[in-house]
């Protein structure tokens, strides 16, 4: 049986191999979805037999590009409740982020704008860094997401290391909170929410959001501030979203 010609879309697919961190099985998933249907292994030998090779700096785990991430919300089930603002950190950067406003809340669209502004901003990166983001930061962003019909990276697509589980598997703290880690290390800033600016964000009330994007703020760059401290006990290894 004669094999089928590769066409010009499915090689321009494949080229990002070499010009992104994408992997072959990403590249391979963004093949099926275009409508061609071809195998994993069809698509690891094409890539292959076109020489194309990963640069360095995404076969390593220390020379990728790095986004610490944390996002405040009115509650933990994405189902029912609404992102508040997120913030990302570059490495060695300036925070990046996006709170809601109150006409937001009130209206059919909610959050929809900074979940897609969240998104957009995620894909500029090799690896999304958070604490605790396995089991709430992820799938939150991802079910809020899929809720607004955003474009959420598929599996593979991004890949992600929790802090959370570093702390907890290298250090023997009473605790294994971000505000245990961080004062352990004697890293000022993590301070809690007072439950009231809670209750006001959820109605919008301009001072209280401030308030919590500013926490929100505070949070990414002591983030940044853990992992730098942490870092070198642990393995480079990341998973993927």
């Amino acid at each position: 049986m004669a094999s089928i010609k590769w066409t010009e879309d499915e090689v321009r697919i494949l080229d990002q191999y070499e010009r992104t961190a994408k992997s072959a099985f990403v590249l391979y998933q963004e093949v099926r979805k275009a409508g061609y249907n071809r195998t994993y292994k069809a698509v690891t030998r094409k890539i292959e037999s076109l020489g194309l090779r990963k640069p360095k700096r995404y076969v390593t785990g220390h020379e990728k590009t790095i986004g610490y991430l944390d996002i405040e919300s009115t509650g933990f089930s994405a189902n029912i409740d609404l992102m508040l603002s997120w913030c990302i950190k570059p490495r060695g950067g300036k925070v990046v982020g996006a709170v809601i406003t109150r006409e937001e809340l009130m209206s059919d669209n909610q959050d929809a704008r900074i979940v897609e502004q969240l998104v957009d901003e995620m894909n500029k990166y090799d690896v999304i860094m958070t604490y605790y983001g396995t089991r709430f930061d992820i799938p939150f962003i991802r079910t809020r997401a899929l809720y607004h019909g955003t474009q959420f990276p598929m599996y593979r697509q991004k890949s992600h290391k929790d802090l959370y589980y570093v702390v907890k598997s290298k250090l023997k703290l009473h605790r294994s909170s971000l505000m245990a880690a961080t004062e352990f290390f004697g890293i000022a800033g993590k301070t809690r929410v007072r439950p009231e600016y809670w209750q006001k964000a959820r109605w919008g009330d301009a001072k209280s959001l401030k308030y919590i994007y500013d926490h929100n703020v505070a949070d990414v760059a002591i983030l940044e501030r853990l992992h730098r401290k942490i870092e070198d006990y642990a393995a480079p290894t990341v998973n993927p979203i």
